[in-house]
C-alpha cells in the first residue's frame, strides 16, 4: 500500500485504496507521505546545494516543504491517529484544532477535564 502511495505522490496521481476497518490505512496512508515528504525535502535540499555550487545562481524554491493535513471526524479519531504516530519514527510538527467546548480546561465549567 505505502509502495503505491509514494509512486503516486512522485507523479502527482490519485490513489484508490480500499482495505477493512482495522487494517492501518489511515497509519500506512500517514507514514507513506511523511516518507513522501522527508524524501521531497532532501531531494530539493541537494538541487539547491548542487546549484549554489554550480555558476552561483540558486535554484532555491522557497518554502518548498509540502504541507499534510490530516483531518478526522471526531476527537477521539484525532487522538487514536497520534497514539498510532508516536509508534513509528515520524515525529512532524502539529497542531489539533478543536471546538470552543473541548478548549476549556477548567474542570468546574467543563466537568469532561481530567
Amino acid at each position: 500500500m505505502a509502495l503505491h502511495i509514494v509512486k503516486a505522490l512522485k507523479k502527482r496521481l490519485h490513489v484508490v485504496l480500499e482495505s477493512p476497518t482495522g487494517t492501518g490505512k489511515s497509519a500506512a496512508i500517514l507514514c507513506a507521505t511523511l516518507a513522501w515528504q522527508r524524501w521531497h525535502i532532501s531531494k530539493n535540499t541537494a538541487t539547491d546545494r548542487a546549484g549554489d555550487e554550480g555558476d552561483g545562481s540558486s535554484s532555491s524554491s522557497g518554502g518548498s516543504r509540502p504541507r499534510i493535513i490530516y483531518c478526522s471526524r471526531t476527537h477521539s479519531q484525532v487522538a487514536q491517529m497520534i497514539a498510532s504516530l508516536q509508534k513509528t519514527p515520524y515525529r512532524p510538527r502539529m497542531t489539533v484544532l478543536g471546538s470552543r467546548e473541548r478548549l476549556c480546561i477548567h474542570k468546574k465549567i467543563n466537568p469532561r477535564v481530567i
